[in-house]
């Protein structure tokens, strides 16, 4: 299985996330407005959402593939699957 995000999805993902952050978890003023800047310096077509874009597709591509590959047992050896 193969899932790529381009950078939209991914900056739509990060506001989601971002957010979420903000109206849910006690942060300091500082921290708040440290993400803020952080999610206002990102922004679709910068080279900053390109690195975040190709981050998260790695994170995410890793994350399957560990899930998805798995040893089988025999009786005298290991098979590993996908």
């Amino acid at each position: 299985m193969r899932l790529i995000l381009d950078e939209e999805e991914t900056w739509s993902l990060m506001t989601l996330i971002t957010a979420q952050v903000l109206d849910q978890v006690e942060l300091s003023d500082e921290a708040v407005q440290a993400i803020r800047d952080w999610r206002a310096g990102v922004v679709e077509g910068n080279a900053a959402m390109e690195a975040v874009a190709n981050g998260v597709n790695e994170a995410l591509g890793n994350t399957i593939d560990e899930e998805l590959t798995r040893q089988i047992r025999r009786r005298d050896y290991y098979r590993t699957v996908r």
